[in-house]
């Protein structure tokens, strides 16, 4: 697997991740995906074909993930991981010294992962993704 900054030419198979992983209502439209390529940074992992990928942003002192995406079939063999570490040290090279996210409660998995990676929670967020489903707001502090 290779780990390499996302390019324009990402876009058609970001886009199909995005698909795969999210549902309808919960997906960046393409709109959104097209701009956050152009403006934040994206990191991809890839076999033959795309299998992940994240994308982050840097506003001052913090950096934000925006998205992670691993096609199902890729899940629990580290590629969120890597993808997320990657991110990380792109975000710090352009002066993030920490790092936040949202991600829904009821994505214990993602939860998890995040946990393992160091972020912290930091507060609840009620029916941030729609009615009674809370998101939660994490951090990480990057050394």
């Amino acid at each position: 697997m290779r780990i390499r900054r996302g390019v324009a030419g990402d876009l058609p198979s970001i886009l199909a991740a995005e698909k795969a992983c999210f549902p309808g209502d919960l997906a960046f439209p393409v709109e959104a995906l097209s701009f956050l390529l152009a403006e934040g940074t994206t990191i991809v992992a890839e076999d033959d074909d795309l299998v992940g990928f994240v994308i982050g942003l840097v506003e001052g002192w913090w950096g934000k993930v925006l998205t992670l995406d691993v096609l199902p079939e890729r899940r629990r063999q580290g590629v969120a991981g890597k993808l997320v570490a990657a991110l990380e040290e792109e975000l710090a090279s352009q002066g993030a010294g920490a790092i936040s996210l949202e991600v829904s409660v009821e994505n214990r998995e993602a939860v998890t992962l995040y946990s393992s990676l160091g972020y912290r929670k930091a507060a609840l967020l009620p029916s941030y993704y729609g009615r009674g489903i809370d998101g939660m707001f994490m951090v990480k502090r990057l050394e």
